[in-house]
C-alpha cells in the first residue's frame, strides 16, 4: 500500500507527462512568435483543455485566470518569444502568487522555436 504522499508524488507525475504530451499537440498551434502569449492550462476528469487567454508586449503578458464551467484551473502556459522555455524568476514568482502549480513555456520562434517544458512550481 503507497503511503498518501507517494500517491500525491505519482499523481503529479502523470499530470506532468499528461501536460508534456497533451498540451503541445492541441494548444500552442498557430501561436504568434513576436508577443508573449498565456492562457490557463484547465482540467477535468483527467482532460485538459485551454481556458482564458490573453496577449502581451515582446517580454510580459497579463493573465487574469479562468476556465469553463467544471473546469478546475491547474496552471498556466505562455510563450517566450526568442527566448528558451526556462522559467524566469518572474514567472516563478507569479505562479506561487496565483498558487498554481503548473507552468508550461513554448518558444514559437527564434533560435529555440519549437521548444516546450512543463514545470511543476514549488510554494
Amino acid at each position: 500500500m503507497m503511503s498518501k504522499r507517494t500517491q500525491l508524488r505519482c499523481k503529479l507525475q502523470r499530470l506532468q507527462c499528461r501536460l508534456n504530451q497533451q498540451l503541445p499537440r492541441s494548444v500552442f498551434e498557430n501561436v504568434p512568435g513576436d508577443y508573449e502569449t498565456a492562457f490557463t492550462i484547465c482540467e477535468k476528469d483527467g482532460q485538459l483543455c485551454r481556458g482564458s487567454q490573453a496577449a502581451g508586449t515582446l517580454t510580459a503578458v497579463s493573465l487574469d485566470i479562468g476556465c469553463p464551467g467544471g473546469w478546475k484551473p491547474i496552471g498556466v502556459a505562455h510563450t517566450h518569444p526568442k527566448g528558451n522555455a526556462n522559467p524566469s524568476d518572474a514567472d516563478v514568482a507569479e505562479m506561487k502568487k496565483l498558487r498554481l502549480k503548473n507552468m508550461c513555456i513554448s518558444v514559437p520562434s527564434g533560435e529555440n522555436a519549437g521548444e516546450l517544458k512543463c514545470y511543476k512550481v514549488e510554494r
